[in-house]
Parts: C-alpha cells; sequence; structure tokens
C-alpha cells in the first residue's frame, strides 16, 4: 500500500526516489504527463478531496475498513451483470 510507504519515508528521501526513478524513465508518453501536471497543476486535491482521503486512512488504520481482492470484485460484478439481465 502506497500510504504505508510514505509513512516510513521521510519526504527527502520521497524527493529523491522520484528524482531517480524520473532519471531513468524512457517513456516518453508519461514524461509528457508529469510535465503537463508540473505546468497546469492538475492532480491537486480540493480541501474536501483531502479530508475525504484522510477520513479513509483513519479508519484504514484504525481496522475499520473491509477489502475485497480483485477475483471477488470480479466475480461480484460479473454475477451482478448476470442478475441485471
Amino acid at each position: 500500500m502506497k500510504h504505508l510507504f510514505y509513512a516510513s519515508m521521510d519526504m527527502q528521501s520521497v524527493k529523491l526516489d522520484l528524482i531517480h526513478w524520473l532519471t531513468e524513465l524512457q517513456d516518453t508518453t508519461m514524461l509528457k504527463t508529469l510535465q503537463r501536471l508540473k505546468e497546469t497543476g492538475e492532480g491537486k486535491l480540493t480541501k474536501a478531496q483531502q479530508n475525504d482521503l484522510q477520513d479513509r486512512l483513519d479508519r484504514y488504520e484504525a481496522g475499520e475498513l473491509t477489502f475485497t481482492s480483485w477475483t471477488e470484485a470480479k466475480e461480484r460484478i460479473r454475477k451482478t451483470g448476470k442478475d441485471a439481465v
């Protein structure tokens, strides 16, 4: 889980990790996307989104959330689709 990864790293380490990743990156589409993100500021969360995210992280850390495997989720979706027909 990315949140747990970043929680264990200080921000300087995260930045250095990203710098290293960027210097090795060969995917021009990804580079263009990152450049556009930097220039436009797209991807910034609103205050409401930040609050919602923090609430969900708090609930996750408190063990209040349940998760489903991708296999189980696909099966449930397929079953729901068949039931709808």
